[in-house]
């Protein structure tokens, strides 16, 4: 307050920003539409709708500020509606069954094993708490691709 009865913010020293507020609420929006988008994906379409020429780690920057962060995504078996609610009404019949009915069932479990390397490595944009949402899962099936499917009892 040098001058009296002033409150302006005068201009200050540094470098200007890259990116306006809005553009940052589009490029965060960006990343909320599609978590799985990398961010060298969004610097192009930086560059085509604002013309400005970044550096992928701006946009990062970008997002760490909004409160989200690049994470590999949980996996999860891929399983239709349908079948889930089949699922629950399966395991809800047996839910409370006693001990004894479940020492006579034989559990079995399966498992794949990849012939050729891994599935790969993917990544998506979340804020904390929402690992397990939909969108930043990453599906599982259990066909396609060269592995080997290994069933134990």
């Amino acid at each position: 307050f040098k001058r009296p009865n002033s409150a302006a913010t005068k201009q200050r020293s540094g470098r200007p920003r890259t990116f306006s507020e809005s553009e940052e609420r589009w490029i965060v929006r960006q990343a909320h539409i599609n978590p799985k988008t990398s961010a060298v994906k969004l610097t192009l379409k930086c560059k085509s709708r604002f013309r400005k020429s970044v550096n992928p780690e701006t946009v990062r920057n970008v997002l760490k500020k909004h409160n989200y962060h690049g994470r590999v995504p949980r996996r999860k078996p891929y399983i239709s509606k349908t079948n889930l609610k089949a699922r629950l009404a399966f395991a809800k019949m047996y839910v409370k069954q006693p001990t004894e009915f479940w020492k006579n069932v034989i559990f079995v479990d399966e498992s794949k094993c990849n012939i050729f390397g891994s599935d790969g490595k993917q990544k998506v944009w979340h804020t904390p708490n929402t690992a397990l949402h939909i969108k930043n899962l990453r599906p599982t099936v259990k066909y396609g691709g060269a592995n080997q499917l290994v069933w134990i009892a």
